[in-house]
């Protein structure tokens, strides 16, 4: 016990690193979630504000009120109210987890461990999905799917948009421990399974987290930005334009885009496989349901009621599609005002800290600060920011994050 609450040990480093570890295997990531969310309710019982509110730790707690407030608001008169309770009851689980890990983290070994591990952890990733993009099957067996997914294995597509948003982790480590040519490497690898991985809101949220970390990195090694950007973008055009000609699972996505050149309702709405309709159905559930919306995760059951006949997204049990696939659609439609008024002020708070992270001369918070920014782009097509998956996720990386900025107890 005492080892888990001690940051010069490999114990609390090994525990926090588990969750990724265990990410792409199902539901497993949540052991180490759980673990962590005791420990970090244990820390809070015993000193209460002292590991909750100073710097990173108050940062963490005002982002999660941002977002847990209006989901609870969002109970009393939910469209799926049993599921919409479990929600906001479990999710407290990710704040506490949250806790444990920047209190754990406050010192720079601890910081340096965890960054070490997560890198060559994901260029494991890297490595697995480009052997089953080569060899047709991966290091575990998997066989190629119809995307590129590595240890992930079939139907659960998550490698592209999770990788893309860590890639600056990868990036980040080698650029310090290693030399620019194995940097390229990395990117070029990072790039190639992103885009094997047909995810194409993974391509933007990668697009913009090479253009944000790159910039940074030109500046450090006294370079003009576009010097290296523009090339790394020929690069990945490039790789793209292989990948088309010798990758059909690849070619299929990228023909479904360019419908969009057609600026024509039917074939934009085909080209973002029907995300405009979803988009218009989420508009009116939220102007029928403005203040407190229509219950976190009910999105489902509302749908029917306001789709268009012939909706294909219509199932025969009756329910709709599961989220709105865009976050101000989804936290506006399932949790009203009082969601995107938590949403505006979580988006302040998090830019506030990516400045603080971007001034620090660590170079630990940066990576994972960079991510986060990239994939909470509001331009951008999403997945379910409430789901089990990217809730854990995203407040892994957010309190890695703020842990490794160094100011969690200043």
């Amino acid at each position: 016990m005492r080892a888990a609450f001690n940051s010069a040990a490999w114990t609390p480093v090994v525990l926090v690193w588990s969750f990724l570890l265990l990410l792409p295997f199902g539901r497993s990531s949540e052991l180490p979630m759980f673990v962590m969310a005791i420990l970090g309710g244990f820390l809070i019982w015993k000193q209460g504000r002292a590991v909750a509110w100073p710097g990173g730790a108050r940062t963490f707690s005002l982002l999660f009120l941002c977002l847990w407030v209006p989901m609870a608001l969002s109970v009393p008169d939910s469209l799926w109210f049993k599921k919409s309770l479990s929600t906001v009851l479990t999710y407290p689980r990710i704040y506490l987890a949250g806790i444990y890990i920047i209190w754990m983290l406050r010192t720079e070994l601890a910081r340096e461990r965890l960054l070490k591990l997560s890198a060559w952890l994901l260029l494991f990733w890297v490595f697995d999905a480009l052997v089953q993009a080569v060899v047709g099957y991966d290091l575990l067996g998997y066989a190629y799917p119809e995307r590129l997914n590595g240890l992930y294995g079939p139907d659960n597509w998550k490698l592209g948009l999770t990788l893309a948003m860590l890639s600056p982790v990868v990036w980040e480590y080698v650029s310090c421990h290693g030399r620019k040519w194995q940097l390229v490497l990395a990117w070029l690898g990072t790039a190639a399974v992103v885009l094997l991985a047909s995810n194409r809101q993974s391509w933007v949220v990668f697009a913009l987290a090479t253009v944000v970390w790159g910039w940074r990195y030109a500046h450090s090694q006294g370079l003009r930005p576009l010097r290296m950007l523009v090339p790394a973008m020929l690069a990945a055009v490039l790789a793209g334009f292989t990948a088309y000609h010798l990758n059909p699972k690849f070619a299929v996505q990228v023909d479904k885009t360019l419908l969009a050149k057609q600026l024509t309702y039917e074939n934009m709405n085909d080209a973002s496989s029907g995300r405009l309709q979803i988009w218009a159905n989420a508009s009116r559930v939220f102007l029928d349901h403005p203040v407190n919306g229509v219950g976190v995760r009910a999105y489902r059951h509302a749908y029917p009621l306001y789709a268009q006949a012939g909706d294909i997204f219509v199932g025969a049990d009756g329910t709709g599609a599961i989220y709105a696939h865009q976050v101000v659609f989804e936290v506006g439609s399932e949790s009203g005002l009082f969601g995107l008024v938590g949403l505006l002020g979580f988006y302040t708070l998090l830019l506030a800290a990516a400045r603080r992270a971007h001034a620090s001369a660590s170079s630990f918070a940066w990576p994972f600060m960079v991510g986060l920014l990239a994939w909470w782009f509001p331009f951008n097509a999403h997945t379910a920011i409430y789901s089990a998956y990217w809730s854990l996720l995203l407040g892994w990386a957010l309190s890695v994050g703020l842990a490794m900025t160094g100011r969690a107890h200043d």
